[in-house]
């Protein structure tokens, strides 16, 4: 099961909320609120609590791609919504979402087909398929 980003996030803020409040309920239930020692414990207890959860969350619903660097070049996308007239837009290329920018003049249009030609860090190179 892959989660999308925006329900990875809700997960996150949930889990970070819930250790929030379990961090306050120690500390109350301590008589320890502003004592350093104890609000050190608090956030002890909310870092390792997000980890587990990014840690979980990579075990269970890992990123559904990963291309490396000479690995882009050739693959066959489409282009999620029009390019700029500097050449700048996005493209879809196996499931997900990228950056990227082409060098030829003419416009890509949504739903044109596009090939990936290489690859610069998160932004990809493309021409359009003939």
């Amino acid at each position: 099961m892959a989660l999308s980003a925006k329900q990875k996030w809700w997960i996150i803020g949930v889990e970070t909320a819930f250790f929030v409040a379990l961090a306050v309920w120690v500390l109350v239930r301590f008589d320890r609120i502003f004592e350093p020692g104890a609000l050190l414990v608090a956030t002890i207890i909310i870092i390792v609590g997000d980890v587990v959860t990014a840690l979980m969350m990579e075990r269970f619903a890992p990123t559904r791609i990963t291309i490396e660097p000479g690995e882009a070049a050739g693959q066959i996308g489409r282009a999620v919504a029009d390019f700029s007239s500097n050449g700048e837009g996005r493209v879809l290329l196996r499931g997900e979402r990228w950056r990227a920018c082409s060098g030829s003049p003419a416009s890509i249009t949504a739903g044109t087909k596009i090939r990936v030609v290489s690859r610069t860090g998160l932004v990809l190179h493309v021409e359009t398929l003939d």
